[in-house]
This record gives structure tokens, C-alpha cells and sequence, in this order.
């Protein structure tokens, strides 16, 4: 078992190749890898393939910082 990032093993592999071993398009690899989005491809002995996004938590919201969507949101 093997942990990679996406843009290493698109540079090994190719984007047809990732894409068909993640069961998505490869305009889905090439827009993850232009938006720089952290994925990590865990690559198992058998050769699948489980990718995973790291972010942060909690993720800010686009356009709002954290006091003005807690005040515009009160619990």
C-alpha cells in the first residue's frame, strides 16, 4: 500500500490512467490539479485506488468570514 499525492501519480501514471483507476473523467484530474486541491491517492498491492481530499475544518465559508456567519445565523 502506497500513499501518493494526485498530481505525483498523474506525472507517473497519466491522466487517462488515474482517471479510469478513480472511476472519473479526466477533466475532473486536471481541474483538482489546476485548483491545487490536496488529494491523496492511497494505491493498494492489488492496484485500486482510493483518493482523498484534506481540508480544513471547519472550511470558511466562500465570501463570508466566521463572525458575520455566526451573527447572520444565530443558534
Amino acid at each position: 500500500m502506497e500513499n501518493v499525492s494526485l498530481d505525483d501519480l498523474v506525472s507517473r501514471l497519466g491522466q487517462a490512467r488515474v482517471a479510469r483507476a478513480l472511476g472519473v473523467k479526466p477533466a475532473s484530474i486536471a481541474k483538482a490539479i489546476r485548483t491545487r486541491r490536496n488529494i491523496m491517492v492511497m494505491v493498494n498491492d492489488d492496484g485500486s485506488c482510493i483518493a482523498k481530499e484534506i481540508r480544513p475544518f471547519p472550511s470558511k465559508a466562500q465570501g463570508q468570514d466566521v463572525a458575520e456567519a455566526i451573527s447572520s445565523n444565530p443558534v
